[in-house]
C-alpha cells in the first residue's frame, strides 16, 4: 500500500501513530529517546512535516509494542477510522447532552473517567516521569487509579472530583470554595493497620500516596490540585471509634481554587518534596520495572 504524505490515508496513518504512542503514555521525548533520535524526529513525522520510511515505521512499532499490520489494516478500515460511539449507538451529541443532564449520577461517573484521562495526559508530559500505568479497577492489591515512576521512585495517585452542590465563588476574595468527594464507590471490607476489619466506603490512611482532585466543577477548566495522603483530614464520623477514625480519610474534603495547603497546583513540586522526604516506593514492589 502506497501512502502519499498528502493523502487522507496518510493523515489517518499519522493519527494512529499518535494514538499508539499515547496509549502507553509515552511523550514525544520518551519515544525519541527510546529510538535514539532527537525529539524533532517524532514531532515532524507526527505533524506530517516529514514522511516515515518502512524501516523507521517498524522501529517505532517495536518500541511502542504494537502490530504494524494491525495499524495498516486500520488505515484502510474506513468504518473503524470514522465511527464514534455515538455513530454506533445512533445518538446525536445533543441527545447525549440531554441524557447526561437528566441523569446526574451518569454525568458524574463519566466526568470522573474523563478527568482521569485528562490527568494521564498532563502527567505524561512531566519531565522525570518515566512510566505510568492504570491497574484494573478490581485489582485490590494495587491501590490508586494511576501508578507512576518519577525519578526512579513509584507513587500511586487516587483521582477524585468535586461535589458539584458544594462549589461556590467568593467574589470578594476571588476564590472558589468546594468539597472533594473522597471515598470508594462501594461498601467493602477493609483491614486497618491495627489488624481490625471494618466495612466502610471510606479510604484508608496510607493506601495510596497522592490525592488528585479535578476542579472542572469550579470554572469549567481542567485544573487539578494534589495533596499527600498523610496530609488529608481524618474522618469525623461518630459511627467509628476515635482509633478507627485516625485510620480513615474524611469522605468530604474542603478544597479551593487557587489551592490552599495541604494542596498543590503543581504535581512535580509535591513529588519533589516527597522525594526529598524519602517517600515513594521501589517500582519492583508491584512489578513496574519489568513493564517499562
Amino acid at each position: 500500500m502506497t501512502l502519499s504524505i498528502f493523502t487522507e490515508q496518510y493523515a489517518k496513518f499519522r493519527e494512529l501513530l499518535i494514538e499508539y504512542r499515547q496509549r502507553i503514555s509515552f511523550t514525544q521525548a520518551q519515544l525519541a529517546q527510546a529510538l535514539n533520535r532527537p525529539q524533532s524526529f517524532v514531532s515532524k513525522y507526527e505533524s506530517g512535516e516529514r514522511r516515515l520510511d518502512i524501516i523507521e515505521f517498524l522501529e517505532i512499532a517495536e518500541v511502542l509494542q504494537f502490530d504494524p499490520c494491525e495499524l495498516l489494516k486500520r488505515v484502510n478500515d474506513d468504518t473503524l477510522a470514522t465511527q464514534t460511539i455515538m455513530d454506533e449507538w445512533e445518538v446525536t451529541a445533543n441527545e447525549l447532552t440531554i441524557l447526561l443532564a437528566e441523569n446526574p449520577s451518569l454525568r458524574g461517573m463519566l466526568l470522573g473517567y474523563v478527568a482521569e484521562l485528562k490527568l494521564r495526559k498532563i502527567i505524561a508530559n512531566f519531565p522525570g516521569v518515566k512510566y505510568m500505568k492504570k491497574f484494573d479497577d478490581h485489582d485490590r492489591k494495587k491501590k490508586g487509579d494511576l501508578h507512576i515512576i518519577y525519578h526512579h521512585r513509584a507513587f500511586s495517585i487516587e483521582s477524585k472530583s468535586l461535589q458539584k452542590t458544594q462549589s461556590k465563588w467568593d467574589k470578594e476574595s476571588q476564590i472558589w470554595f468546594g468539597k472533594a468527594q473522597v471515598d470508594a464507590s462501594d461498601n467493602r471490607e477493609i483491614i486497618l493497620p491495627n489488624g481490625r476489619k471494618l466495612k466502610t466506603t471510606l479510604l484508608i490512611r496510607g493506601e495510596f500516596d497522592i490525592l488528585a482532585v479535578n476542579c472542572y466543577g469550579f470554572n469549567k477548566t481542567w485544573n487539578f490540585q494534589f495533596a499527600r495522603n498523610s496530609d488529608l483530614p481524618c474522618s469525623s464520623y461518630k459511627k467509628y471509634t476515635e482509633e478507627e477514625r485516625n485510620f480513615l480519610i474524611s469522605s468530604l474534603i474542603p478544597v479551593s481554587w487557587p489551592p490552599q495547603p495541604p494542596f498543590y497546583s503543581d504535581l512535580t513540586e509535591l513529588l519533589d518534596q516527597m522525594l526529598a522526604d524519602g517517600e515513594g516506593y521501589d517500582p519492583s514492589e508491584f512489578g513496574l520495572e519489568q513493564e517499562i
